[in-house]
Parts: structure tokens; sequence; C-alpha cells
């Protein structure tokens, strides 16, 4: 034994590969090390038992003429100078079965191309860049090449409607000129191109995904990576759009799951994991109804801005009535999303649901175009990042894993990432994160609303949080495990009225505060909303206080906390109208039922700040018609010659639309603005002459975290702000109750 080398990983020298597919060049025996995924100390690969070989298939053709060194089981021997050690027999463990990686690629998915003059970022150099790099790595050498097939007409129309071939192949007949024309018009509106060899490319791109998925289900790889394009997870099932023709994975979950349940390729559930930057709108609408596909999607989103461009990717998207929380929407609200803001969503969301689902097979739609440099998605995913995302889907079905290339275009960030996650296939060791990772804001907010939303659907998800949804209504289309869990439903009262219900009986039994008149056909408040002091119309009344304020924020504390329970409010109002009271002021208390925004949501880059979704936004118009009626039918015939408008949260943009629609001046004194996380109110351009008046008798206070501060948000708005001032507190509730001083000045 001590003069055979061990065997080295199959080589595609040899290889019964077709002209088609015939290498670029040599491969080198032997891989070289890549950075990152060097052997562990001391490692040394076992030659002790050989590649299992299948008997039958594309992968036994492939390998059938590779061969396996075998060392004799139990022996090894030592050799020093001089001296001669007698052979020794011993028992040894027995090697694992090497992992089989299938890999797909074909030259002729290079012949689409842009038939316009200048480049197109979905080319042909992004498929050739990742196989020269996997090449030169050497993890290609250790892959099965399986030969690639065009999909057929009957395969495509297991997702897409007869049309979507059968004008694509019509189209096929016109000359270059012609389609360079027709891809102008087909560019702006479905952001696709095609040339006389479109529909070929897309057939093979669409068969290999197809044979590789085969491949894996029926064990003949133990996973595989199709390096593929046209990508084909935009294509929906009536048309061909976003750089897509076919779609490509579902047309290969639903070949697979067509077949007869006693064929080997068969498969009962499927989990396609979509983590593209842009959301797989096609693969989505493909299995919206069908409760065993399991799709799952991270993507930026931005309310629905970003492409392409609908609202079908938001987190409320969960299936239809017969697959509800079979789709989950990780939608992202921003640019510049981490690898730490990936894993928080793996480790809290998706590996949970996925292992509830219990797939046979999982398909990745691996677009990387979130990675780091790309031109296109502008946020930070490292090749480290999709290596752990891949880890970990491994540890599902068996590991029977196919990795289907979508978007990506930045060629060395889609490279890098797709030799990462082949290095994971084939079974390296993990690359190291880099320390501190932290999820942000923006991805922690993000992953709380979609484990909330999937919670009447999947018993991981509602056993994770704190106060559970109280209805499972639509269990019976869910997961049968929760079947016995239905709810019968209950009458249930909404925690802000709760609050505001509280407010008024606190605030009448120790300051004797009672609600303004508010009769359902006439007035916009709802009850209790709207609170005055019996001063408001006494003849001798000099100053009212007009407070408008959002919902103090609500904190779960410890379950044993016995000085304020496991749920309370905080609500600086008590000291505001005990501040009010003891001046003889008279004092207008106004809730805006919404919940003052304490954070904002954000990405570790800073680049985009963005709040909570919340109704803020719906109620800010109704919060102006509110504020109009307290003014005309209240304020403007109270007897106080003073008026002072305290704003907290978002009643800081309410007071704001007042200045600007009613007279104002003569009567208001003073101003006090305490700005939550949300955009500080602006003056409006049309009304200059409001400028030198509101900065001479408004504070606008923020907190020291403020975007404005922070991030430079807001910084070309400029004199609209008003007289800003960035606070050392954090807490708006805080501020405001330091800042009650200076309204003392101000009416001295």
């Amino acid at each position: 034994m001590a003069g055979i080398p061990p065997p080295g990983p199959p080589s595609l020298q040899g290889l019964p590969v077709p002209l088609s597919y015939q290498n670029p060049g040599p491969h080198a025996p032997h891989p070289a090390p890549h950075h990152g995924y060097s052997p562990l100390p001391g490692h040394v690969e076992s030659s002790a038992a050989p590649s299992p070989i299948p008997s039958s298939g594309p992968v036994a053709s492939a390998l059938s003429s590779v061969s396996a060194v075998q060392q004799p089981e139990g022996t090894y021997a030592h050799a020093s100078p001089g001296h001669v050690e007698p052979t020794v027999t011993a028992p040894l463990i027995p090697s694992a079965p090497r992992r089989l990686t299938g890999v797909m690629y074909d030259e002729r998915m290079l012949l689409h191309e842009t038939p316009a003059d200048e480049t197109h970022p979905e080319c042909p150099a992004r498929i050739n860049h990742i196989y020269e790099r996997l090449h030169q790595s050497g993890c290609l050498a250790r892959m099965v090449r399986l030969p690639s097939r065009e999909a057929t007409r009957n395969e495509v129309l297991l997702v897409h409607e007869p049309d979507v071939w059968d004008s694509f192949e019509a189209l096929m007949l016109r000359s270059h000129e012609e389609l360079k024309a027709y891809s102008v018009d087909l560019e702006n509106r479905a952001s696709l191109y095609l040339n006389r060899n479109s529909t070929l490319s897309a057939r093979v791109s669409c068969g290999s995904v197809v044979d590789l998925c085969v491949a894996v289900a029926t064990g003949q790889v133990q996973n595989g990576f199709a390096i593929v394009r046209p990508p084909g997870h935009h294509a929906e099932p009536t048309c061909g759009t976003g750089f897509c023709l076919y779609n490509n994975v579902a047309v290969a979950t639903k070949h697979l799951m067509q077949m007869s349940p006693t064929s080997p390729a068969h498969v009962n559930r499927v989990l396609i994991l979509d983590w593209d930057v842009h959301h797989g709108n096609g693969t989505q609408r493909a299995f919206w109804d069908d409760p065993n596909v399991l799709y799952i999607s991270l993507h930026r989103y931005e309310n629905g801005t970003f492409y392409p461009g609908t609202t079908y990717g938001h987190y409320d998207q969960v299936g239809g009535p017969s697959a509800r929380g079979r789709t989950v929407n990780v939608p992202w609200p921003c640019a510049g999303m981490t690898d730490a803001d990936y894993l928080h969503a793996f480790q809290h969301c998706i590996m949970p649901i996925a292992y509830e689902f219990a797939p046979d097979l999982v398909i990745i739609s691996a677009g990387f175009d979130a990675a780091h440099g790309d031109i296109l998605g502008e946020c930070h995913v490292s090749p480290e990042g999709y290596a752990h995302m891949t880890h970990q889907l491994l540890a599902l079905a068996g590991g029977k894993l196919v990795v289907a290339l979508e978007g990506g275009y930045t060629l060395e960030a889609i490279a890098d990432s797709a030799l990462a996650v082949s290095h994971v296939l084939l079974g390296d060791p993990l690359p190291a994160l880099p320390p501190g990772l932290v999820c942000s804001t923006a991805g922690a907010d993000t992953v709380a609303r979609v484990v909330r939303t999937q919670a009447p659907y999947w018993r991981c998800m509602a056993t994770s949080l704190t106060y559970p949804p109280l209805s499972t209504s639509d269990v019976e289309t869910g997961p049968a495990s929760m079947a016995a869990d239905k709810i019968v439903s209950v009458p249930t009262q909404p925690l802000r009225e709760l609050v505001l219900q509280g407010r008024t009986a606190h605030l009448w039994s120790t300051h004797e505060l009672i609600p303004l008149p508010c009769h359902e056909s006439t007035s916009p408040l709802s009850p209790g909303q709207a609170l005055c002091s019996s001063s408001l119309l006494i003849p001798t009344t000099q100053t009212l206080v007009v407070f408008v304020h959002d919902m103090g924020p609500v904190h779960i504390s410890h379950p044993d906390d016995t000085e304020h329970g496991a749920v309370y409010v905080s609500d600086a109002a008590d000291d505001v109208v005990a501040w009010a009271a003891r001046h003889k002021y008279a004092i207008m208390d106004v809730n805006t039922k919404v919940p003052l925004p304490v954070r904002a949501i954000r990405n570790h880059d800073h680049d985009k700040v963005t709040l909570p979704a919340t109704d803020a936004q719906d109620a800010s118009t109704v919060l102006a018609t509110q504020l109009e009626y307290i003014w005309d039918n209240f304020v403007s015939i109270s007897p106080a010659s003073d008026i002072v408008l305290i704003g907290l949260g978002t009643g800081c943009q309410g007071l704001m639309h007042l200045i600007t629609q009613r007279a104002v001046q003569n009567r208001v004194r003073a101003i006090l603005q305490v700005l939550g996380m949300n955009p500080i109110p602006l003056l409006p351009k049309m009304q200059p002459e409001l400028k030198s008046w509101y900065k001479k008798h408004a504070y606008v206070l923020c907190p020291h975290d403020h975007p404005r501060f922070m991030w430079n948000e807001q910084k070309s708005s400029g004199k609209r702000l008003g007289k800003v001032e960035q606070m050392q507190s954090d807490s708006p509730m805080h501020i405001l109750l330091e800042a009650l001083p200076r309204l003392d000045a101000m009416l001295a």
C-alpha cells in the first residue's frame, strides 16, 4: 500500500460528454485550495471505500469511465529507515459514502443574448463566469456533469398556457432586425429581449433543471447545481417577463409531482426557497393554491415599488384557499440587507416552517443579486452567508437539494457566491462568518411581522409568539396537525379602544377631564378620543393648551413584574395635564389612536429609513379632519386669548396641518413639537410668511438618534423644518416632560 496514491475525485476528463458540451480547457487533476475552504488541520481524505456508482441513469453513464481505487479493508503499514514494521490488521470505522454532486451546464444557453447594441445585465457571461470559477477552483472536477436536454412542449405546458410556448416559437421565425426592433418594446413592457436562439436556450435551461431534479429525486446524485439561463422565477403561467421565458423551477416541480406514485422520481412535497433579491411572482402564482408546494421568498419589497412592482410579494400573501401558509414572503423594506438579516429570517421563520412542512425535495431558486456588489440588488449577502443558508437547507429532505440559478448581474459577485454554494454541496467545511453579526431593525421588524402572519397556519410560528393569535379559522386548510386546535370565534376588542377607555376613566378620576361631545353623524371623533377640562369655555380662562399625542408605547415586561404587570402602556398625559392644572390652564387632550413611533426601521448602512408599517399613514388624513373639527367647534369659541399647541409623535404632523389651514397666528403663543422617529413636519412652500412666525414660536425637539441627525435625513428641507434641536434623550416621553419649562418661559 505504501506507493499507492489515494484516489482523486471524479474528473471530467474521459467522461462521455457530447461535443456541444466540451469543456473550455483541461482540468487540474488536483484541485487548488480556495480561500475560506481549506481542509481541516490534519484531515486526510479517506480512500477506504469507493464512491457509490448508480447502476442506471445519467450519473451511471457519466461515471462509467471513472475508476476508483480501494484500499484493502483493515490493513495499514508503517515504514521507517532501517526498520521494517510488520503489517497490522485492525478493524476500520466504515467510511461514509462519498457525496455525489451533479452539475448542469450547456453552451447552447450562451446563444440567448440581447439583439440591442448596448449591453444587458442578463448576459451570457453570467453562467460562463460561474463555470470557469468552478473549474479554476477544482470544484468542477469533483462534480458529476450530467447531459442537458431541451424541455418539451408538454413539460412547459405543465405550468404555462399553450399561447406562451406558441407565441415565443412564432417569434423565432422573424429576422434578427425584426427581433431587435420588437425587443425594444418588449423590454419596456416586460423586461425581456429575444433573438433567434432565445427559445432554444430557454428550452435547454428548463430541461436542465428538470433532469437535475429527477437525478436528485431518484438518488442518482445527492444534490446538484444547475448553472442555467435564461432564469425563470418571474415567468408566470400566462406570460414570460423579467428576463424569464419559462419558469424552470416550477416546470421541474410540476414534472416530478405529476409522475406516477410508483415512479422513483415522484415526490409528494417540495420546498422552493427563493433568495433572489426580486420576488418570484411567477413561481408563487404557479403554486398559489397547491398545499403540497411550500414557496418561501426573501426579497426587496419596499411597499411594492421594487421590481416586479406589485403587492403580490407582501407578507400578507399566504396562499390560496386550499393552501394557506404555503406561501411565505419575507419582504425587506429597504436595500442594504446583510448576512445577519437573512440568517435571522432563516433561524426564526424559514427553517422552523420548513421542518414542520417536511419536504421530500428542496429546490433553491438561487438568484445571487442580493450579493454584496451586485449592480441591481444593492444588498450585502456574502459568499459565506450563501454557504450557511445552503448548509441549513441541506438538513432537509435527506439532503436532496437542487440549486437552480436565477438572477445575479455582477460577474465577480455571482461567481464567488456560486463557488461558496458549490463547496457546501460537495461537503466541504463551512467558512466562518465574521464576528458581531447583528440583525438590523428593518430585518427584525420584517421577520416579526412574517411570524405573526404565518402563526395561524404553522404550529411552530404560533408557539413562538408571546401572545398567539386568537382565531385559527383557516387552520383546516393549513397543516393537518393543527386541525384539533381550532378555536371557536369569540368577541374581541382592539387594544387601543381599551386604552382609550382606561385613559378616559383615569383622567376623569385624577383631573376631572370630560369627553368632548361626539355625535356619530356629525363628529369625526371616536368616543373618549378627545377630552377637555371643565374650564374650556369659562369666561375667565386665559390660556388653553391643546395636546395632540400618539398612544404611548406598549411594553412587555417579565411575567412576574409586580410593579407594572406583564403588559403596560407608558403615557405622559398625566404629567402634561398636571402641569396645566398647576398653572390654571384649560386643557384639551387629543389622542391620535396611532402608536408612537419610537424606532426607525433601517438597515446597517442607514441608506434608507422607513417607519413600521402601521396605520399612521391612513390616520394622518383622519387626524387632519379631526383637528379642523376641534378648532372650528371648540377652540375658536373658547374665551382663552392665549393658546399653546403641544404635539407628540404623529400629533406634530396634525398640528402642522392645522397651522397651515386655519388662521392661528393671532392666538397661538407657543408651540412644542416632540418627535418620535417620524419625519419632521414641513412648512408648505407656498406660505413663506409662516417661516419666521413658526421659527419664533415653535420648538421642534427630536430624540438623540432621530434620522435627521443620525443619517442626515431631510437635509434638503432647510428652514421648512423650523427650529430643530437634537436632545440627549432617546425617549420622546422624557423629552416632552423636560421641555415643559421652556413653555413656562415663553408664556411668562
